[in-house]
């Protein structure tokens, strides 16, 4: 059973303040799900954890840290080695947080920025992971505390994060960029519109699409803006056809931005699935998904298609994956999740797909990972 007082009041205020055709034969379903592709089981977590980040690192091991588990908001990290399906512990974050970032920089360290724990409420702090001594050390602070932002690599090696929450629970439309070189960050211009829950995509030509996300007034919003680097500006781009937060964000090979689902437990989720043309700056809406969701995962794989898992429905946890196909434009059945989860990481790795962690409807918290191979 979850444990009482502290455990559960830091979840309660997670979830407040971040935190989301009858078959035709048996036989046929679960040989189309076969085709699709399989999961198998990894090593559990050293910790159950939710909300948690996961980095491919250039070794081709998965760093995960921090998030919130059974014993509160955790600062304790873990590797994932592929080739033995297990995971070690490492040296864990000075400062326990979640709803952060953790990014890969082109010096091969791994940034973690901001997130929010009881103890500070928001986090300004940014700290560096060195794979080869497997340590944390401090690095430059926010000049804006926040959690549940976006964070992306530009092609200059500068990482660009913006909006987000941060003290008295403000709904932010600031962004500021990290310069891993001198270990600064700078302000840039801020968004047109303040947002949490949101995406943030990284271009094939160097701009970073933002969509969706909450209001202030806890609204999904419709409304797109795109970062252009060189201009250090903001500027509007096409609406999407329906609001949406806690939805996901996927660069397609052709250039191309395909968005899904999206939702909360009020007013629900939804379905629906759209894809960005940043050449046309505008959005289409493309085959709908055959199971509505929102806080699940999204993950390109190597032969263009992209693998949707997981997430809250109306009707609970999903354990249901699907595949979309840019080709046929339509989504298929994948095969199904060991472990509905929410809230869960999703890596790409040379050999698969891992996926880790995670919580379900019940609130119980999954210590499990799992790896998905396609057919």
């Amino acid at each position: 059973m979850r444990g009482e007082g502290g455990s559960w009041k830091a979840r309660l205020w997670l979830m407040l303040a971040c935190v989301a055709g009858v078959f035709a034969s048996a036989v046929v379903a679960s040989t189309a799900e076969a085709a699709a592709g399989t999961w198998s089981s990894a090593s559990r977590l050293h910790a159950s954890r939710e909300f948690h980040p996961a980095t491919l690192l250039p070794d081709g091991r998965v760093l995960v840290s921090g998030g919130f588990g059974y014993d509160g908001i955790l600062a304790s990290s873990e590797l994932f080695d592929p080739k033995r399906k297990r995971w070690t512990t490492t040296f864990g974050l000075e400062k326990a947080r979640l709803g952060h970032t953790t990014t890969l920089l082109g010096t091969g360290r791994v940034l973690a920025v901001g997130g929010a724990n009881l103890s500070d409420g928001y986090v300004a702090r940014s700290e560096l992971f060195d794979p080869v001594a497997g340590t944390w050390q401090d690095a430059a602070r926010l000049s804006r505390a926040r959690a549940n932002h976006s964070a992306t690599l530009m092609r200059d090696g500068r990482l660009l994060v913006a909006g987000g929450l941060s003290t008295g629970h403000a709904v932010l439309r600031s962004s500021e960029l990290y310069d891993p070189q001198a270990d600064r960050w700078s302000r840039t211009p801020s968004m047109r519109a303040a947002r949490f829950h949101h995406t943030a995509t990284g271009l094939g030509d160097g701009r970073v699409l933002v969509a969706g996300g909450e209001s202030k007034s806890g609204s999904f919003l419709r409304s797109v803006e795109i970062y252009d680097p060189g201009r250090r500006r903001w500027t509007r781009a096409a609406p999407m056809r329906r609001g949406r937060a806690n939805q996901t964000a996927t660069l397609l090979f052709d250039g191309r931005v395909l968005v899904t689902g999206g939702g909360d437990r009020a007013p629900g989720f939804t379905a629906t699935a759209e894809i960005y043309n940043p050449r046309t700056n505008r959005w289409r809406l493309v085959g709908r998904m055959r199971q509505s969701r929102g806080h699940h995962m999204a993950s390109l794989l190597p032969d263009g298609r992209v693998l949707v898992a997981g997430g809250f429905a109306d009707s609970g946890t999903v354990r249901r994956t699907e595949l979309y196909d840019p080709k046929t434009r339509r989504f298929s059945t994948g095969g199904a999740l060991r472990n509905a989860r929410a809230h869960a990481s999703i890596t790409l790795l040379p050999n698969g797909v891992l996926v880790s962690g995670g919580s379900q409807v019940s609130g119980r918290i999954v210590p499990s990972a799992e790896l998905y191979r396609a057919r």
